[in-house]
């Protein structure tokens, strides 16, 4: 239900350039909702290539070469645990699961904050605001600080033992170095001992 709001829920909206000009409230906003939107779209991304293009492809191979049923339900078993471990629902990556699920809720929270009132614009000096963006900002930094940390457990994750779809999970949320260009993510040396993303490398 989060993800399908991702395209039209966190958009502001139409208002007058002139406003946004005035109104510091409006731009923060702003750059806000591009944040919050493009961690979901990536995370909409990450998990429509891993189940529907790489583990999807990966069956359809194994299946064109199985040559009995036990063998059918061995693949087919593969598969499932595959999926689960990609979509962090595997007991070792219980630990991001939890945390996204934090990051799910401050997202659910900024939309609805944000759809709660209308902005509105003084007559007076023109400059648009919103009534509830103080409590805007404090989710989006609750967000933010969740998103930092998710990112962080999968570096130090990598660090222990490289699986390639963390590495795709770190890439799609910080595809533009987003993150590390502010010196929020440093080098995976000085993340070893974080807890750990996918449990311990086999």
């Amino acid at each position: 239900a989060v993800v399908s709001t991702q395209s039209t829920g966190f958009l502001i909206g139409s208002v007058d350039k002139k406003s946004d000009r005035n109104s510091p409230q409006l731009r923060r906003l702003q750059v806000c909702r591009y944040e919050v939107s493009q961690f979901l779209h990536a995370v909409q991304i990450y998990v429509t290539h891993q189940l529907h293009n790489i583990s999807w492809h990966e069956l359809s191979g194994e299946l064109e070469v199985v040559g009995s049923v036990s063998e059918l339900h061995t693949v087919h078993e593969r598969y499932l645990n595959n999926a689960i471990e990609r979509l962090l629902l595997s007991e070792g990556t219980k630990a991001p699961y939890e945390i996204l699920l934090k990051i799910l809720r401050h997202l659910v929270t900024f939309l609805h904050l944000l759809q709660s009132h209308p902005f509105s614009t003084s007559k007076e000096d023109g400059v648009t605001t919103h009534p509830a963006f103080e409590q805007l900002i404090k989710s989006h930094d609750s967000f933010m600080k969740q998103a930092i940390f998710i990112l962080k457990v999968a570096e130090a994750s990598n660090s222990s033992g490289y699986k390639p779809y963390i590495d795709e999970f770190i890439t799609r949320l910080d595809f533009n170095n987003y993150y590390r260009s502010q010196g929020v993510l440093t080098k995976r040396q000085s993340l070893v001992g974080t807890q750990s993303f996918g449990g311990t490398s086999s």
